[in-house]
């Protein structure tokens, strides 16, 4: 689904003649290609997620790398592109709705970190944040 939702953009970016989402639809569609065929397989949506997430987290860090040497021009294409990227992800769950699954699984005080982890992280997949996911896990089980 979020494949075909990315086909569809691109086309339309491609008639609308939008430069900068067409270049990147272009990166993230051929990325999703090339998997597909170290796979063997089509891509299931959790795996095109992952994709996505993965370019969102480079142009993140590249935009970091952006900022300190202060490079505007780098700064404003990397907002713009995050901006993109992020239109086409899920929203991302906040800490107390990752706390309230935790919960519900009957993860609490005492409970391992890696069984704890087993349990939330096919839950969560794709719809939160790894970092805030660890975070909120060690605070549950502390």
């Amino acid at each position: 689904m979020l494949k075909e939702t990315l086909k569809a953009e691109f086309k339309s970016a491609m008639k609308n003649k939008e430069v900068l989402k067409k270049g990147i639809l272009t990166m993230i569609i051929s990325n999703i290609s090339t998997a597909e065929k170290e796979k063997g397989a089509e891509l299931t949506e959790i795996e095109v997620l992952a994709i996505v997430q993965r370019e969102l987290k480079q142009t993140k860090q590249a935009l970091a790398e952006a900022e300190k040497a202060e490079r505007q021009e780098h700064i404003d294409y990397g907002k713009e592109k995050i901006a993109i990227i992020e239109s086409y992800l899920p929203q991302m769950m906040t800490a107390n709705e990752i706390r309230a699954l935790l919960v519900e699984n009957g993860i609490g005080s005492g409970t391992n970190m890696g069984e704890a982890m087993k349990v939330i992280k096919p839950l969560v997949a794709g719809k939160a944040d790894n970092a805030l996911v660890s975070k909120t896990v060690k605070e549950v089980i502390a």
